[in-house]
């Protein structure tokens, strides 16, 4: 279906991205990547397709609030359709200051118009936004100026947009569910976060999880230097600085920062450029990396082990086993066998021995929410057990194929205890023949990257019993 106008175009892009996102579990980053690569669109379309898109995912449970307030309609029973257009009309509204709020609220209307084709949906989103934007006092208050909390909904750094009604719930009464429709988290998560880290270290999490995520590029040492890297940035206009030894560059599509075709470089966060490290791979080592697609860990340890060893990566899943071959051979690792198979339960095609086993095990993704938007409101506060047990199954399958005087590492994008320490411990206190070598965990934060786990275990010839 073609818009009358490009601006309304990209707006029908969003909304069918949006619904794919909920109703067929697609990753939103890779919808929106995968339409950006289609040449119809401009570079103002793109970033304005990933603003809205990732937006409207990220604060859904604020926009849903205000929507439920000003509706006679139950939210559940709003059609999904109109449902979308209602979130992308009051997130520019509430959260974007470039887009004139009559714009907003016209544009969503087209969309209703052509989606749902009948009146009272039109004349339902029209008064929904409308009466919401009328409601609003001040868009971009400091927060000096917001004297009641109900009334306002945290936007970034120190802005708020306040409405003229009470339409949050009461901070001091309620704080798990203010948080948690202010800062657009699951509210049992925040009830968790609560009990563990406290109120303000909570808000703080949930604030640089709502950021846009960062993009660090982990340089191949094997066709290109740091310095030769950063020159070729400056050459072709391309903002950036080192941390340590990888490159944060602006928010910009992938596929154009130059190299990428020539597997200059791999776009990993600099959290997870640690964990290959932290395997300490020797010269000639045989390694397992049990769940590796798409390959950031796995090309990580082929280029440390340079020209010798083997690194054996496997995963179950034939899709991301293919992109995982084609960034082996766009980087040119070609000590890397993929193999597809099932990690869990002794399911793992192999019988090793192996030096080194890797188990960069699936997790509730808690420590990536910047990176993994949608992330949020897939997970059940069922899930984590559920996690725990498949990682656990997963870990032993992987110290089963371990040489003795090998190591493995089992890490995890998670921040919950079930999934990292309880599983460790668990693991220890049933093998005898395994000690904890080292460990470290940590928070998401903007300077040392996305949050998450790791451990160390060793295997020795006698039980350490």
């Amino acid at each position: 279906m073609k818009n009358s106008s490009n601006r309304t175009d990209i707006r029908y892009e969003c909304i069918r991205i949006l619904r794919d996102v909920d109703e067929k579990e697609v990753f939103a980053q890779e919808r929106i990547s995968e339409r950006c690569l289609q040449k119809d669109l401009s570079k103002p379309d793109k970033r304005l397709l990933k603003e809205l898109t990732s937006g409207v995912i990220l604060c859904r449970l604020s926009l849903d609030t205000v929507i439920a307030f000003f509706s006679k309609v139950s939210f559940n029973k709003i059609e999904p359709w109109v449902r979308y257009a209602l979130r992308l009309g009051l997130y520019q509204i509430m959260y974007l200051d470039r887009i004139p709020a009559s714009a907003a609220v016209d544009t969503s209307v087209e969309l209703v118009k052509k989606l749902v084709r009948r009146a009272d949906a039109v004349k339902f989103t029209n008064a929904i936004l409308r009466s919401a934007e009328r409601s609003i006092r001040n868009k971009s208050a400091q927060g000096q100026e917001v004297s009641d909390l109900r009334k306002a909904f945290y936007r970034r750094k120190n802005s708020w947009c306040v409405f003229q009604y009470p339409i949050l719930p009461d901070p001091i009464g309620q704080p798990s569910s203010y948080i948690a429709i202010n800062y657009n988290h699951p509210e049992w998560l925040i009830h968790r976060w609560m009990n563990r880290y406290g109120k303000e270290k909570t808000i703080e999490i949930c604030r640089i999880n709502n950021l846009p995520s960062r993009v660090f590029l982990r340089i191949n040492q094997r066709k290109i230097s740091l310095q030769e890297f950063m020159v070729l940035l400056r050459k072709n206009g391309i903002q950036s600085q080192t941390m340590n030894d990888a490159v944060l560059v602006d928010t910009i599509a992938i596929p154009e920062i130059p190299g990428f075709a020539e597997g200059l470089f791999y776009v990993q966060d600099i959290s997870a450029m640690r964990i290959a490290h932290f395997l300490k791979p020797e010269e000639f080592n045989v390694v397992l990396d049990m769940c590796a697609a798409p390959g950031g860990k796995a090309t990580h340890i082929a280029e440390i082990l340079g020209n010798t060893g083997k690194v054996y990566a496997l995963d179950r899943s034939h899709k991301r086993l293919q992109l995982l071959k084609e960034n082996c051979q766009r980087m040119g690792y070609r000590t890397i066998y993929v193999v597809c198979g099932d990690a869990s339960e002794n399911k793992a095609p192999f019988k090793g021995p192996f030096d080194r086993v890797l188990i960069d095990a699936p997790c509730s993704n808690t420590g990536v929410f910047s990176r993994r938007i949608e992330a949020r409101w897939r997970l059940g506060k069922e899930d984590i057990h559920k996690l725990a047990s498949l990682q656990y199954s997963i870990l032993k399958t992987g110290a089963a194929l371990l040489e003795a005087d090998g190591s493995l590492v089992y890490s995890t994008c998670s921040i919950e205890p079930e999934e990292n320490q309880d599983v460790i411990k668990k693991f220890l206190n049933s093998e005898p023949y395994f000690c904890l070598d080292a460990e470290e965990y940590y928070l998401p934060s903007r300077e040392t990257g996305d949050g998450g786990y790791m451990a160390r275990l060793r295997k020795s010839h006698t039980s350490n019993s």
